[in-house]
């Protein structure tokens, strides 16, 4: 059973530029927090360290007091959630069993049901071929294909990066309450640059250069916080890249 993870002064280096430094972090069972920061602070590259895609350049990652590799049934504990999940151009069925190669078709149904994809199945079977590149689906329906994986394999410890990449704001809400769903007793770390799946989380920390510069509940944070004038920031970007295309 998952109880803690902790990074102990992890550092990490990519071409000789520092990603991650003398990070210390951790997270215990049940605990939801997001991480947030602006694009090249060390948010991916804190994920791959946690999933042993890359390891540290020093530094201790530990689960349950254990050091990480040594853990043999990690990838039965953690699941992740991403916009970068790689759909198969094959069926449906297919695509789902990658997750639970046993499932029985009332699974898979019960998966991409609690997933929201009820109105998807109205004209699709589990036999229905996705298309190269999930050409033949949306990008919230390819959001919620990836759910339903990470339902049938119902991890205990949840990783959420960007999950709403693609998903359009008419099913934005929905994606996001059967996501609020599943991982009610879980544990979970969420990466969004979008304000509005945060409430999953209880609490937040500011990923700088690769550092916690700040962390703390939503509840708590001030308007002069990091938290705050990075969604400023970010707001901001979004409101001139919509001026730009109006141009």
């Amino acid at each position: 059973m998952f109880e803690k993870l902790e990074f102990i002064n992890v550092n990490f280096s990519y071409e000789g530029r520092k990603i991650i430094n003398n990070l210390n972090f951790e997270i215990k069972n049940g605990e939801k927090i997001s991480i947030v920061g602006s694009s090249g602070e060390g948010k991916s590259t804190l994920i791959k360290l946690i999933l042993r895609y890359i390891n540290p350049d020093s530094g201790h990652i530990l689960v349950n007091g254990k050091p990480l590799n040594s853990i043999e049934n990690w990838y039965e504990i953690v699941g992740v959630l991403s916009q970068r999940t790689h759909i198969f151009n094959r069926s449906i069925r297919d695509n789902l069993l990658i997750a639970k190669h046993d499932a029985t078709d009332k699974e898979l149904y019960n998966a991409l049901e609690f997933a929201g994809l009820s109105d998807f199945l109205k004209t699709r079977t589990l036999d229905t071929i996705l298309g190269e590149e999930a050409r033949n689906i949306s990008g919230g329906e390819r959001a919620r294909i990836s759910l339903a994986r990470l339902i049938l394999r119902n991890p205990e410890f949840v990783i959420l990066d960007e999950p709403l990449e693609g998903v359009d704001k008419l099913v934005e809400k929905e994606v996001i309450n059967n996501i609020k769903d599943f991982v009610e007793d879980k544990t979970l770390i969420l990466i969004s640059h979008r304000f509005s799946i945060l409430s999953l989380t209880d609490e937040f920390a500011v990923l700088e250069n690769g550092e916690i510069k700040e962390k703390g509940k939503f509840s708590e944070h001030s308007d002069k916080s990091l938290l705050k004038k990075f969604f400023k920031a970010e707001q901001e970007l979004t409101e001139k890249f919509r001026r730009d295309e109006k141009k």
